[in-house]
Parts: C-alpha cells; sequence; structure tokens
C-alpha cells in the first residue's frame, strides 16, 4: 500500500505506510526504515541491534561489504576529476594540492559511509519486509 500525498516530503516520510523511497530516505538519514523515528547507529557506523522506538530487529541486517563500495566509487568520483585537473594546470604547489586532494577525500568517506550503510540497510530490511 503507498502513501499519496501532494508534496514529495509527505510522500517519502508517510508514517502509515511507508514507500520504498521513504524507507530508502529513512536509511539515508540514519533513522529507522520501520518507524522513521529510532536511531540506526549507536556511534559512527556501529548498527543498533533493535529500534529504540519501535522495536524492529535489525541483529539479522548486515550490509557488510557494499557501504564501503559505493563509498568509494562516489569518493574516487570526486577526487579524481580534482587530481587531473591538478595535474593538468600547476594552480598551487604539489604539497597544497596533495592536501587538498586528502581532504576532500576524507570529508567525502566521513560524510558518505554512515549514509551509504544506512541506505543498504534500509534497502536489504525493504525487501525482507516483502
Amino acid at each position: 500500500m503507498q502513501c499519496y500525498s501532494a508534496s514529495l516530503r509527505r510522500f517519502l516520510m508517510c508514517d502509515d505506510a511507508p514507500t520504498k523511497w521513504g524507507v530508502l530516505w529513512r536509511g539515508i538519514k540514519g533513522v529507522c526504515p520501520n518507524c522513521g523515528r529510532g536511531r540506526l547507529f549507536s556511534r559512527f557506523i556501529t548498527q543498533h541491534e533493535m529500534c529504540s522506538e519501535c522495536g524492529e530487529d535489525f541483529s539479522d541486517i548486515r550490509a557488510d561489504d557494499a557501504p564501503p563500495w559505493l563509498t568509494i566509487f562516489i569518493t574516487g568520483h570526486l577526487v579524481v576529476p580534482l587530481i587531473v585537473e591538478f595535474a593538468r594546470h600547476d594552480v598551487f604547489a604539489q604539497s597544497i594540492e596533495t592536501a587538498i586532494v586528502i581532504g576532500v577525500a576524507l570529508v567525502s568517506v566521513y560524510l558518505i559511509l554512515p549514509r551509504a550503510k544506512g541506505l543498504f540497510i534500509a534497502a536489504i530490511w525493504w525487501q525482507s519486509k516483502r
């Protein structure tokens, strides 16, 4: 059963019957794909065994290698053009260019990895509930 509304936000965050996209969005936000209120992670990417709000069990869901793969894929697409641009044009000193590339890579991994893990946990949860 899908929940339709006038706005996209309400479509994604429909509480009574979450849609596939709503469930995935909840995973990206790091909240329970079932209720949308409980936290998925206790620390950076340490997964809770169950939702503190609705009691949904996540102990059987393991995202394993998919979140790091997606993180490396996205980070590579951000960093490689930067490296190519720095190689073609000597804008900064090499040490500054290296620091920029490492900084961009670290920040992107820090921002993408928990969201990727939440996305895959929500996708696995959605598939198991169907």
